[in-house]
């Protein structure tokens, strides 16, 4: 099936405002259709000055004079009905796209991510939209006004004087042609300098993000050439935009002049050969003058018309991007609120345990095997912990349970219900996890930690934060849970960082937990003592627990040893020790680290 074209994917979002739209366009008309009374106006002023004056010259005179401020008045109430209207579709537009854009991105799974750079997202959010803002406001009020006003005096010319109208006209092929070829040269070039401007801005959000690993390897010379040329080839790409964009308004402005000056020429002629009438000649010239100003003003209206059409097939291809996550039963359940805490002996469709298992699930990225026909069972309330070298999939098998990822093969399944056929907010809401980088908000450490759960009182994002091992920090800061944490985070420590994480998920109060590594930033004494305090909320809840360190995977309910993305060793601590196997030599080779630093 065809995508829908970029008109059509504009008119989607137009045809939500009818009465606006409508509206607009009937005063664009009203204006247009009251400003060609003017040109009569002025000829039977000129007519009553071409006689000698009689009892009723100067009342003439005067009704003419009304007239034309009548009609001055009203075309300027119709000119600003029109903009209004159309000038507050176009900004209803461009909130209900940026709007859409940002829930469409929420949508998006991971593999979007992994090949999109976020200053490309940035350039659509920001200029694009503008563009199309544009098109839809000033573009489209200026093409309106411009065929308007052009048809109608098209048609009085004609009816005037044929043979002038066509001495008029003859201008127009090259006008046309101009306009589109131009307009192409446009819209190409505009869309190569947007793609320029994702690049450099994706640029500079990297540099900014990747500040202290700049400073940290003296790259600041390097990553300012490189920024310097791209900076440069942005200028000269909008140098050669603005060339034919500034090129097509004179070019249209010299034709028209040609025209009008053939017209006084050829029109004069007649007027002293008593062809034509003087009021009538003024006419002509008057709706002339209306015709030639829209048509000099096409190069503009097409600048921004070709501008906005660049910009909106940007946006329709970033639209028309799908998740590849597959839509479950409950799936557009988006728009409905996060649960924070899920109701008890819920079957079914809902997640009411937190069983998990997985059968004979297999990953694949572009033809590589991630994981191989996993089948692991973990029981409601359990801890289970996996180990296994970088690579060997331990990550890649816990995003699959709240659907970060779907499985190649096989399926996922929580409290006997397979995940796709759960809401993914619903999904989500009820599974806590702690990545292994950690992102933070630019607000208060208590702002961060209740950010899935806004509605936490103070005291329980206070003892939250406390089981997370943060009670020393919280002790040192002087604003404490108040305390503005920066971009990113950057205020904090990677082990401060990891903890306020772990307190973010512990918020939620999840059915399951994930922690994915998440305390390779903090020694091994913090590690211990937050596990301990993990223990007191984790016997009703199932927890998965990804560690490097033998010293936490030996409390697990069951341990999990991947290789390859295969499961080759499972069992608890002493079974496993007793095998004599990958987790036994990696006991014995972490024991005697641990010996080896003791001396």
């Amino acid at each position: 099936m065809r995508p829908p074209g970029r008109a059509r994917f504009v008119w989607s979002y137009a045809r939500a405002y009818p009465q606006k739209t409508i509206f607009g366009a009937v005063s664009a008309v009203s204006r247009d259709g009251v400003s060609f009374a003017l040109p009569l106006l002025i000829r039977e002023g000129v007519a009553s000055l071409t006689h000698a004056p009689g009892p009723g010259y100067s009342l003439s005179i005067l009704h003419v004079g009304l007239a034309m401020a009548g009609v001055a008045i009203l075309r300027a109430a119709f000119q600003t009905l029109a903009r209004l209207n159309l000038m507050s579709m176009s900004r209803e537009i461009e909130y209900r796209m940026r709007r859409d854009l940002l829930q469409h991105l929420f949508r998006l799974d991971a593999t979007f991510w992994a090949r999109t750079r976020v200053g490309d997202v940035m350039a659509l959010a920001t200029n694009d939209l503008n563009a199309v803002r544009m098109m839809m406001g000033p573009g489209l009020s200026s093409l309106s006004e411009s065929v308007i006003s052009s048809s109608v005096a098209l048609v009085v010319l004609a009816s005037v004087d044929p043979k002038l109208t066509l001495t008029a006209l003859w201008p127009a092929p090259v006008a046309f042609f101009i306009l589109v070829r131009f307009g192409r040269i446009i819209r190409g070039r505009f869309e190569a300098i947007q793609a320029m401007f994702a690049s450099m801005s994706a640029a500079v959000q990297q540099a900014v993000e990747g500040v202290r690993v700049v400073r940290a390897f003296v790259r600041e010379p390097a990553e300012r050439r490189r920024f310097e040329r791209m900076n440069q080839a942005y200028v000269e790409a909008n140098r050669g935009l603005a060339l034919y964009s500034s090129s097509m308004d004179p070019l249209l402005t010299f034709l028209t002049g040609i025209s009008v000056l053939m017209v006084l020429a050829y029109g004069g002629h007649n007027v002293l050969r008593s062809r034509m009438g003087v009021a009538d000649f003024v006419m002509f010239t008057t709706y002339m003058a209306m015709l030639v100003r829209p048509i000099s003003a096409l190069g503009r209206v097409a600048n921004v018309l070709e501008r906005g059409a660049a910009s909106a097939g940007r946006l329709q291809t970033l639209f028309l991007e799908t998740s590849r996550l597959e839509p479950g039963a409950g799936s557009q359940g988006l728009a409905r609120p996060v649960a924070t805490r899920p109701p008890a002996g819920v079957k079914g469709k809902k997640l009411g345990g937190s069983a998990v298992a997985f059968e004979k699930v297999s990953v694949r990225f572009d033809a590589a095997p991630v994981l191989d026909s996993i089948d692991l069972e973990v029981a409601e309330g359990a801890t289970v912990a996996l180990l296994g070298a970088t690579g060997s999939g331990k990550s890649t098998l816990v995003k699959l349970i709240p659907r970060l990822l779907d499985p190649t093969w096989g399926r996922v399944m929580i409290n006997g219900t397979d995940c796709r056929d759960l809401s993914l907010m619903e999904l989500r809401s009820w599974v806590g996890v702690v990545p292994q980088e950690t992102f933070l908000f630019s607000a208060s450490l208590a702002e961060n930690i209740s950010v899935g759960a806004p509605q936490t009182s103070p005291e329980e994002i206070r003892r939250f934060a406390e089981i997370a091992g943060l009670a020393p920090d919280l002790a040192a800061l002087r604003e404490g849970l108040d305390t503005v944490v920066g971009e990113r985070g950057i205020m904090l420590s990677g082990g401060q960082r990891q903890r306020v994480s772990l307190a973010r998920a512990l918020v939620k109060n999840p059915r399951v937990l994930i922690l994915d590594d998440a305390l390779s930033s903090v020694d091994a004494d913090t590690e211990r003592c937050i596990l301990e305090h993990l223990k007191t909320i984790m016997t009703d809840r199932t927890t998965f627990l990804i560690t490097h360190r033998v010293s936490t995977a030996m409390h697990a309910d069951q341990i999990v040893f991947l290789e390859g993305g295969r499961i080759v060793e499972s069992g608890s601590h002493p079974r496993l020790l007793a095998q004599g196997g990958r987790y036994a030599r990696l006991s014995r080779l972490q024991a005697l680290e641990e010996a080896l630093e003791a001396i």
